[in-house]
């Protein structure tokens, strides 16, 4: 009996963590397509959708536009990268930047800070502990980066 129960409690343990770290790396490399896809939703949505239709047609319109308008960008994105090799990198790196500084700050927000702060505590003095907190942002947005630009060289063999 205790087996059984420490097996289960293992695997809940296994799914909780495959499932939280599926979440991040979702989050990492794809926060630029979700901030794409809810803006276009937004705006459909106020500013076309509920006046040229109505009932549910509402939400197909501003879900259809939202699914054009993230595959829209990834062409623009891919095209942009492709086309112009260094300026491709710095979008890519800028964008990787932004993603991980969103995911770092939810989740220390959220779950470290106890909604009391956006970056990790390490410092005493505010402007270094920003300092610090940047440079660990960073070092996860070059990791994200290198593996986005693995993934449109990965892309351009196929």
């Amino acid at each position: 009996m205790i087996v059984i129960f420490i097996a289960l409690i293992i695997l809940y343990l296994g799914v909780i963590l495959f499932v939280g770290t599926t979440f991040v790396k979702i989050s990492l490399f794809a926060m630029d397509k979700l901030a794409v896809f809810i803006a276009s939703w937004y705006y459909t949505h106020h500013y076309f959708s509920i006046k040229f239709s109505s009932g549910y047609a509402v939400y197909f319109w501003d879900i259809l536009v939202a699914i054009v308008a993230v595959v829209l960008y990834s062409v623009l994105f891919k095209l942009i990268h492709d086309k112009f090799g260094l300026i491709g990198k710095i979008l890519n790196l800028a964008i990787s930047f932004f993603s991980s500084m969103t995911v770092y700050c939810i989740l220390v927000h959220g779950f470290i800070t106890n909604e009391k702060s956006y970056f990790l505590p390490l410092l005493n003095s505010d402007l270094a502990n920003q300092v610090v907190n940047y440079i660990i942002i960073g070092i996860i947005s070059l990791v994200v980066w290198k593996r986005r630009e693995d993934y449109l060289i990965e892309m351009d063999k196929v």
